[in-house]
């Protein structure tokens, strides 16, 4: 084979000034392994080469190195080169990837060890030797290996200066079992391993552990692990380094993409005894591949499958429950002003409008929360940006016709993760609102079912927090789960819940590090009997403890859902926890528990993919 073969459009290409910080973040965009330096744009001549190795030689985020001052010259490849001459240079330089040049030395292209695979396997050719046993690399495994806690500089210093292409973390040294891997594509990802980043009064900061940047989880392979397995689990997901363990689960060898490519070429490495294979995986038939979906059309499925659990549908319809009208702030103001006007009228939703008077958006507390789990409170913020209602308020707010059941009006809200309805009446013309409460209250009223809160709860695995997790933990595990309340609690200790409705106005966050955080003092004297003069300041994350809703007293699993809804509203939260009859936590029933229930009931036609491919 030859090189023009296997080589492919590089997605990136740099400028000898360019900042070799631009370059590490567009490796990190692109995921690319490697960007090739061009004279200039016109005329694409090769003035050299990065990988991500050069990538993370700056360990400071305001470097002033530029790509002229790391960039490699060698090795340069040609298109009609041979594969085997392009994969020795490769090993004699220690690099994984290089360009590719015509006769006036313009680049034409790249080409990796991962595109080295894949061209192998794309023309049919098979290994030379069968299982990873017979290729895998045994020879000075220990460089090969590294502990959690070892510092990161440690493993910069293997990447950069020994050119190892990656490394297998794990569990500790006594008991080689694989934890994780890291590679130096996890140092270009991430950016808190810089060990001699300048920071305040001139110190340095202090090397991070392997158990911040590593890779968690790892693909093992075995000695009768098939090679073509490996090759194609390789090039599907760009590994670069694969750890062999034994039967105990202990690492006995390593398979890297050069070990794969060598297979093709050359076979078994010298002196490798031949395993029995295991049998390779049967190919997944059309009936048994998995079938994606939007959410939207997730919903809709759930929606129309029936329920063994006991609904009469309300009928309500979204005319009958809507207010007549909703508080509305300008999209000129700031999120501070919105913050101010939903406790100054004590609504949980504000309706956004244009400089035209018409409706743009809803912001809801729940918005609020989304931008706590981003960046703090905005609202704490010296500069009051006017696009700050823009960034949080949900512009898409679903309308519905007044003659519509409330359940529609709850399968349109989840759909579109909007709080807030438009009801309009049959010429289009707003008539009113509903939000999330309205519905909820309408349930309390019209509901004659026989549901129980067990019918209905959220399990406690997802829906229970521990009093010590990060605030930023908690709020992200709301925003995934689609939980407008969690429950905090030890084993079947129940300290309170964290709900949606009041978190927006308990959350602070540190200026000068924008770290949602509290700070602790303490007054201490600096003799005994003496006067209180020195201060002991601590600023700390803020965690679950600080911003959870004490309550009266859980829910019964064989309570009715209209007595939660009543102690929703007497405790003021979202949510509450839930127990058995010995008292044990089970999990927590929130506003979007009922919800979700109210939309299954929808008479809503979901919209297939068949049908929507019919009407593009």
């Amino acid at each position: 084979m030859k090189v023009w073969e296997a080589l492919r459009e590089p997605r990136a290409v740099a400028l000898p000034r360019m900042p070799l910080t631009k370059i590490r973040a567009l490796m990190r965009y692109t995921e690319e392994r490697i960007v090739p330096v061009i004279k200039d744009e016109k005329t694409r001549k090769l003035v050299g080469f990065l990988t991500r190795i050069e990538a993370i030689i700056p360990t400071s985020t305001k470097s002033n190195i530029k790509v002229a001052d790391v960039a490699r010259d060698y090795p340069v490849l040609r298109q009609t080169d041979s594969i085997d001459e392009a994969v020795k240079l490769m090993e004699e330089f220690k690099t994984d990837s290089a360009p590719v040049v015509d006769d006036e030395g313009r680049l034409v292209g790249v080409i990796t060890l991962t595109d080295i695979i894949k061209a192998f396997m794309d023309r049919g050719l098979r290994p030379k030797a069968e299982t990873v046993g017979e290729i895998m690399t045994t020879k000075n495994l220990d460089q090969f290996i590294i502990t959690p806690d070892e510092r990161i500089n440690r493993v910069w210093s293997k990447f950069v200066f020994r050119g190892i292409p990656g490394l297998v973390v794990v569990r500790s040294k006594e008991e080689p079992v694989p934890i994780g891997v890291i590679t130096p594509f996890d140092l270009v990802r991430k950016g808190r391993w810089r060990f001699h980043r300048e920071i305040k009064h001139g110190k340095i900061s202090t090397p991070a552990k392997v158990r911040r940047i590593m890779t968690r989880g790892a693909v093992v392979a075995t000695v009768d692990t098939p090679v073509e397995m490996v090759a194609k689990v390789m090039v599907e997901n760009d590994f670069s380094i694969i750890p062999v363990v034994d039967e105990e689960g202990r690492v006995v060898g390593i398979v890297t993409q050069l070990d794969i490519v060598k297979t093709y070429m050359e076979g078994a490495k010298p002196a490798r005894v031949r395993v029995k294979p295991l049998p390779m995986p049967k190919p997944v038939t059309v009936e048994e591949r998995a079938s994606y979906y939007s959410e939207q059309e997730l919903i809709a499925e759930v929606a129309e499958k029936p329920v063994e659990t006991v609904y009469e549908e309300l009928g309500v319809k979204a005319g009958d429950i809507a207010r007549l009208e909703l508080p509305a702030i300008s999209i000129n103001d700031t999120v501070e002003h919105a913050r101010k006007e939903m406790l100054r009228r004590k609504t949980n939703y504000l309706l956004v409008l244009d400089d035209a008077g018409n409706i743009v958006g809803v912001v809801s507390k729940w918005n609020m929360l989304k931008a706590i789990a981003l960046k703090g409170p905005i609202w704490r913020r010296t500069v009051h940006d006017k696009f700050f209602i823009d960034y949080v308020m949900s512009k898409v707010v679903p309308r519905v016709k007044a003659d519509e059941p409330i359940e529609n009006v709850a399968l349109k809200m989840l759909s579109n993760q909007s709080e807030v309805a438009i009801v309009e009446d049959e010429n289009g013309e707003i008539v009113g609102f509903i939000t999330k409460d309205n519905l909820i209250e309408a349930y309390a009223v019209h509901h004659v079912g026989d549901i129980k809160v067990r019918d209905l709860v959220v399990p406690r695995k997802l829906s229970t927090v521990h009093p010590h997790h990060s605030l930023a933990h908690v709020i992200n595990k709301m925003r995934t789960l689609l939980l407008d309340a969690v429950t905090v609690a030890e084993g079947n200790i129940i300290y309170g819940v964290v709900s949606a409705n009041r978190l927006p106005f308990v959350a602070t966050e540190d200026s000068l590090r924008a770290r949602k955080s509290r700070r602790l003092i303490w007054i201490r004297r600096l003799i005994r009997a003496g006067p209180r003069k020195a201060r002991f300041v601590k600023i700390a994350p803020l965690v679950a403890a600080d911003a959870m809703v004490p309550i009266k007293k859980p829910l019964s699993a064989d309570a009715s859902i209209i007595e939660a809804i009543q102690q929703f509203k007497e405790q003021g939260v979202d949510g509450l926890p839930v127990v058995d009859e010995e008292g044990r936590l089970i999990g927590t029933i929130s506003k979007n528990s009922i919800l979700r229930e109210m939309a299954r009931h929808a008479r809503i036609k979901p919209l297939r993919v068949e049908e929507k491919k019919a009407e593009a």
